[in-house]
């Protein structure tokens, strides 16, 4: 395991991102390193690519991943060897505030995996195991690969509750992020409605195979047909005319719910919220019991992965995936370092 090929943000700014071959760094007290089986690529990788996230390069990008731990270092028990795993993205310390309250994902020191410290974007990846989630027995290690975004979604949307049974809910961005939190809202009992653009046919059609009827597919929709029509309101797909729909089709006392990123400062009626008197909830990465409730939904096939999977790729097919990815061509795609 001297060298793997693995791909690289090697600048600050925007581009900078090349396939090198890498050391593999061997795990050091409390470490394994995880043979990746599958990484996949989200929206943040693209912000990561076009500078709009910090990085610390030269990084091996990546922080959706599932795979098998082949090495542990010092104070690693030997039950490790051989598991099956997800990783957390976040490399906290474990003493802070928010660590000590079970929220790793919001440690006042953290390190991202893929950005600030190597992801999973190559064939091996030296992690803390504390960071590790075992996968449940028949979980393909592919589908487990969505476990990390499934968890963001059910940080959002289950800590606490936001959807109760009869709820009306329009989730915009038909992406993997907004079908995972159409499914989760309809496990919660709610009523969702999934929105997009003309743009958006193919990922529409595996939403309206998922079961959830779709707007928007033909034409822009119109904000004035859906106004107040909506007890929650998801919003996924980090476009500020999609936020601004939602703000318009969320009922009174209703709830907008921000999963998607906008990577810049964007105009949003924030006035809404104080005339309609809306809440508002977001997250950011996943927390440790998230995750494990995300395993769980996988697992039992309350949230059904496989669909949402486009495509499996190898690393060297990284600049047709990323462009496939920002322009919406399909919906996960995931790199398999063994191809």
């Amino acid at each position: 395991m001297s060298k793997a090929k693995a791909i690289v943000k090697t600048t600050r700014g925007a581009g900078g991102v090349e396939i090198r071959d890498v050391s593999v760094r061997p795990p050091g007290t409390g470490e394994v390193v995880v043979e990746v089986a599958a990484a996949g690529v989200c929206g943040t990788d693209l912000h990561i690519m076009d500078g709009e996230w910090p990085t610390d390069p030269p990084v091996v990008m990546g922080h959706e991943t599932s795979g098998t731990v082949v090495e542990c270092g010092d104070g690693v028990g030997d039950e490790w060897l051989g598991a099956r795993v997800v990783a957390e993205v976040i490399v906290a310390d474990g003493t802070c505030r928010n660590c000590l309250r079970g929220r790793r994902n919001l440690c006042e020191n953290r390190r991202a995996i893929g950005r600030l410290a190597d992801g999973a974007f190559t064939r091996h990846l030296t992690i803390p195991v504390q960071n590790l989630h075992r996968v449940p027995n028949g979980l393909d290690l592919l589908d487990a690969a969505l476990a990390e975004p499934l968890a963001c979604v059910l940080g959002a949307l289950d800590y606490p509750p936001v959807v109760a049974p009869g709820d009306r809910v329009l989730v915009t961005g038909p992406g993997t992020v907004g079908l995972l939190a159409a499914q989760v809202a309809r496990l919660a009992g709610g009523t969702p409605t999934v929105a997009g653009t003309p743009r958006d046919s193919n990922r529409l059609t595996v939403a309206r195979d998922l079961g959830f009827p779709v707007v928007g597919e033909s034409a822009p929709l119109d904000a004035s047909a859906v106004r107040e029509q909506f007890d929650v309101v998801i919003e996924c797909s980090g476009a500020v005319a999609a936020a601004n729909l939602c703000l318009t089709a969320c009922a009174k006392a209703g709830t907008y719910v921000q999963l998607g990123i906008f990577g810049a400062p964007a105009p949003i009626d924030m006035d809404q919220f104080c005339l309609k008197g809306l809440s508002l909830k977001t997250y950011y990465g996943a927390s440790p019991h998230a995750l494990d409730k995300a395993l769980l939904l996988l697992a039992g096939g309350g949230v059904a992965a496989r669909p949402l999977i486009s495509q499996v790729a190898a690393l060297d097919d990284w600049e047709s995936v990323f462009e496939q990815t920002r322009f919406g061509s399909g919906l996960k795609f995931i790199f398999d370092p063994s191809l």
